[in-house]
């Protein structure tokens, strides 16, 4: 029986045995959305533009808080791979090569690279369970006290009064209590 968990490879050509795509192929992929359509005959400073740029989404994933994959190596070689999903390697690829050029799509294709590197990280985390959070502090709202931290007073108060009247003593009582509690 195969792994539970299967992760995707863009280019499973490319990747041959491995679960990654080398850097040169992940350039291809991120050239033609960038709108390259032949990205075939690729200079050596182009690609030494985007070792750099494959470095920089390296970094982004390691500081990323849903990464728990380790410590990642950078890029030395356009053949190399990393354990990074093929699909946020081009997303960044694409994003940061978007933001070298100055194009209008940067900001789009950089949300795009974002919210896919979260939620790809986020579900190689902890899957697809449900989320829940804990509280610890308070939250923002000055007012909110944590259940076993509630305060409450209550008084009361009773006055008897007697008073004669033509030799009949009679008697009267009033009453008062309040609760006041504090949440």
């Amino acid at each position: 029986m195969a792994d539970a968990t299967q992760q995707s490879v863009q280019k499973p050509f490319a990747a041959a045995r491995n679960k990654f795509s080398p850097l040169e192929d992940l350039v291809r992929s991120a050239l033609v959305r960038a709108g390259n359509f032949s990205p075939s005959r690729i200079d050596g400073e182009v690609m030494m533009m985007f070792i750099e740029l494959a470095n920089r989404v390296v970094e982004e994933v390691r500081r990323h808080p849903y990464w728990t994959g380790g410590d990642i190596d950078y890029y030395n070689d356009p053949t190399e791979n990393r354990p990074i999903n093929d699909l946020i390697m081009i997303d960044g690829l694409t994003a940061h090569y978007f933001i070298q050029q100055g194009s209008d799509k940067a900001m789009v294709f950089l949300q795009l690279y974002q919210a896919n590197l979260t939620d790809t990280l986020l579900e190689r985390d902890i899957g697809n369970k449900k989320l829940s959070i804990n509280i610890k502090d308070g939250g923002s709202n000055p007012a909110y006290c944590p259940p076993s931290e509630k305060q409450t007073t209550t008084s009361t108060t009773t006055t008897t009064t007697a008073t004669t009247t033509g030799g009949n003593a009679s008697s009267s009582s009033s009453g008062s209590s309040s609760s006041s509690g504090s949440y």
